[in-house]
């Protein structure tokens, strides 16, 4: 009879430990993060808040309008852009803690401050004038620029759908809805988790475009990032269970020979831009490994 082999996986706590220390160095909030769960999660809402740095082509509404007050704020942001730098130092700095952001979880839309330097800790000076914009891997869209009261004003996405109506089309229902909530409700509807379409201009309704919200208030985009994060770990745990007596052909050599065939722990560490899968009982890696890139290499930050 084959000898049983016994397999452990630490795969979630560690990776949970190598997630939160990066979040620590990079001054997020991680004070109520007192589980692998909650830290993976956290990890995962802070990912879905940040804005990749890569270089992107700035398109701006027809009724896009710069303030004589914030046009200096605005050329350094842009150039940011165009260069493919950071631009999460514009950023409110609730962005470094896991809170509540309804424009953006609601709608997609992010709000960057237009100050012309940076105050502690590391954010660009607030303004009260904010742009709202929208990100995608290669473009940017400046809606408006406006003071901080227009975070359900819905007039924002009928100038999204007025200009780049291809932004909204997959988030469109034919026709009218039952219930089209005013921008009053739409403050109140995010504070309690409720996604609600919402009738624009054109008379056809909208789904959340940002994704939308969670009944505990968190982004539903993050929960999604969550879920195919533990996917992926699944995979990979599965196939190790599938071929770990074919170990040592899946080896990363590190000159050392075996030190049991039949018991293996598997740990996740950090190897630059990749997450891999360690034993650490014959000092050996397992050769899948994930792409998942530093939070300071992915943002800039």
């Amino acid at each position: 009879m084959a000898q049983k082999i016994h397999i452990t996986f630490k795969t979630r706590s560690t990776l949970a430990n190598i997630f939160k220390k990066e979040m620590d160095e990079l001054g997020f909030d991680t004070s109520e993060l007192n589980n692998e769960k909650d830290t993976l999660h956290a990890y995962c809402s802070y990912v879905s808040r940040l804005v990749e740095t890569r270089p992107r082509k700035i398109h701006k509404a027809d009724t896009f309008v710069c303030p004589e007050n914030v046009k200096i704020g605005l050329a350094w942001l842009e150039s940011k852009i165009e260069k493919g730098e950071s631009v999460n130092a514009h950023l409110n700095g609730a962005s470094k803690k896991d809170k509540l952001d309804g424009l953006l979880y609601d709608w997609g839309i992010q709000h960057l401050h237009l100050g012309e330097e940076l105050a502690a800790p590391g954010y660009v000076k607030r303004t009260g004038n904010v742009l709202f914009a929208i990100f995608k891997p290669n473009d940017v869209y400046f809606v408006d620029i406006r003071d901080h009261e227009g975070w359900s004003d819905k007039a924002l996405l009928d100038t999204v759908n007025r200009n780049w109506p291809e932004l909204l089309s997959c988030y469109k229902i034919d026709g009218k809805s039952e219930y089209n909530p005013t921008n009053t409700d739409i403050i109140q509807l995010r504070k309690n988790g409720v996604n609600a379409m919402i009738e624009l201009a054109d008379g056809n309704s909208y789904i959340s475009m940002g994704g939308g919200i969670t009944t505990a208030g968190t982004s539903m985009n993050a929960a999604r990032t969550y879920v195919e994060l533990i996917r992926m770990l699944n995979g990979v745990e599965n196939q190790i269970h599938k071929n770990v007596r074919y170990f040592s052909k899946s080896l990363r050599p590190k000159g050392r020979a075996m030190l049991n065939r039949f018991r293996f722990v598997f740990v996740c560490r950090r190897d630059g831009d990749m997450i891999r899968f360690y034993d650490v009982v014959n000092n050996n890696y397992w050769e899948q490994c994930l792409a998942i890139p530093t939070l300071k290499v992915r943002f800039g930050i």
